[in-house]
């Protein structure tokens, strides 16, 4: 059958595989439901929801089934299997490297997941847990043999299948260093010593991290990881679905605390990252005039001032206040054909910052400075929001001083990452290894996360209960009772 074939090339698998990644990962489950956790969006609709940790075990089964644990990470299996097959050994790197972004995910989320066991349908149907180190060490060894890989080239070139990179091979060695990068930060709090010739000191990760940030993002934004929806207003970028369109829901809107905080550090991404309030009505089309503009320029002496209702958020945890008296994500993120970015160029530089900060090695303080000018680049601020360069240079002086004022730098850096990584899932793991931002539970949250505390992982699905059983952990209890469990890597859990 030519519509369902049983096998396919792997420049057709690797399209699908990066297609699958960005929508249902890189922008659904995964990182809409910690965006609220962390409070950079709220759930603008009456309680219980996610928003006040409402999350059961049914809430990540189609994450945990088809989109990533059982999808993403096998997918890119079958797709390594393909590529070796044709001697397309850097299309191999490539699976190698989702495989191991997907091992990251999964044990981020959940904690202990099956690994050595996992996907062996033939032989072993009840797959056992490991504990997340043992996740973390796999991804690590994936990344290694993906830069092997991709050094190694292809039979026949990359081109347009690479939705990501356009075929070049540079940009993925550069992200699979970031990668690593990322993986070894997320480990400075764990104890974790693999990889490291037994050392599981903070130091060690720290330095393992500066390491490969070396090798990452050369080119600065310009090797940003981005997946770009074409098409124009018949795009599907997964934000605008989400959140503007209605085609599940327009409720994901702005936080008041996050919201503030944009506010009270006059921050021009202000005007990027948030639409004004009434650009999104909630009759599932956004206003005609305002879809992609603002109905008035942005204004720092005006749109700075708490009291102004151009850009207002809603409360984590409170009831419904209508969509269209709320700002909604800001086109950058939501249009129709907006790009989804997978990491980012200031990431890299913050976890620089951090890992200088640590080590006392080389210019935190620079690194930071980069992180904060690159997150602003990548947003344009100066046409986007239309402030000038004075201005942009101002703010991050005003960032600077208080930087070098402040006895918690790494509080410093972390907080400015927050706002780099607008609705990405790593503001949730800063969070959960560095306790910043502060930030204090919902009024009105679920009583099974005693008393109200922030979710600290996603539940097991009910997936694993049903076909797994015998093996899925169960002293950490089920659905909301589960989800103030630390991770491995968590401090909670040491």
């Amino acid at each position: 059958n030519p519509n369902d074939p049983a096998e396919a090339p792997s420049r057709q698998i690797l399209s699908g595989l990066l297609a699958n990644f960005s929508y249902q990962i890189a922008g659904n489950e995964a990182v809409r439901v910690p965006s609220l956790w962390v409070q950079q969006v709220s759930e603008n609709a009456d309680p219980p929801n996610n928003d006040t940790y409402q999350y059961q075990t049914a809430d990540p089964n189609n994450l945990w089934t088809f989109w990533l644990y059982s999808g993403a990470t096998k997918d890119a299996r079958v797709l390594q299997e393909a590529a070796r097959e044709e001697e397309n050994f850097a299309t191999v790197g490539i699976g190698q490297l989702i495989e191991a972004w997907c091992w990251m995910i999964t044990a981020d989320l959940f904690g202990d997941i099956p690994v050595q066991e996992a996907f062996q349908d033939d032989e072993i149907t009840n797959p056992s847990y490991d504990n997340q180190e043992v996740a973390y060490d796999t991804l690590f060894a994936k990344l290694e043999r993906a830069r092997q890989n991709l050094n190694e080239g292809n039979d026949v070139p990359l081109g347009g299948e690479d939705l990501v990179y356009g075929g070049n091979i540079q940009k993925w060695l550069s992200l699979a260093w970031a990668l690593e990068a990322k993986a070894h930060i997320h480990l400075t709090e764990s104890g974790y010593g693999a990889g490291l010739d037994g050392s599981s000191s903070r130091q060690a990760r720290a330095q393992a991290a500066l390491s490969a940030v070396q090798n990452a993002f050369p080119n600065g934004n310009a090797d940003n990881p981005a997946f770009t929806y074409p098409g124009g207003e018949d795009a599907e970028n997964p934000w605008y679905q989400f959140t503007i369109q209605g085609v599940w829901v327009t409720t994901h809107q702005l936080s008041s605390n996050y919201i503030s905080l944009l506010k009270g550090q006059e921050d021009p991404r202000l005007g990027i990252q948030a639409r004004q309030v009434g650009m999104v009505d909630g009759s599932n089309s956004p206003p005609t005039a305002g879809a992609d503009t603002v109905r008035v320029p942005f204004d720092p002496s005006t749109h700075f001032d708490l009291a102004d209702d151009t850009y207002l958020g809603h409360v984590n945890g409170a009831g419904a206040a209508g969509d269209e008296n709320v700002s909604s994500i800001g086109t950058y993120y939501s249009a129709p054909d907006a790009p989804l970015i997978w990491m980012n160029y200031a990431e890299v530089k913050f976890i620089e910052a951090e890992a200088r900060a640590i080590t006392g090695t080389g210019s935190a303080a620079q690194a930071y400075e980069d992180g904060i000018r690159a997150s602003l680049d990548q947003l344009n601020v100066t046409s986007l929001a239309g402030v000038d360069q004075a201005f942009v240079n101002d703010f991050v002086s005003d960032r600077m001083a208080e930087y070098n004022n402040s006895s918690n730098k790494i509080r410093e850096i972390i907080e400015e990452k927050y706002i780099a990584n607008f609705i990405g899932l790593e503001p949730f793991n800063d969070w959960r290894r560095t306790g910043y931002p502060e930030l204090t539970p919902v009024a009105d949250s679920v009583a099974a996360t005693e008393g109200g505390v922030i979710p600290r992982r996603f539940p097991y699905p009910e997936s694993e209960y049903n076909n797994n059983s015998n093996e899925v952990p169960t002293a950490l209890g089920q659905g909301v009772n589960a989800l103030d469990a630390p991770v491995g890597w968590d401090p909670q859990s040491q």
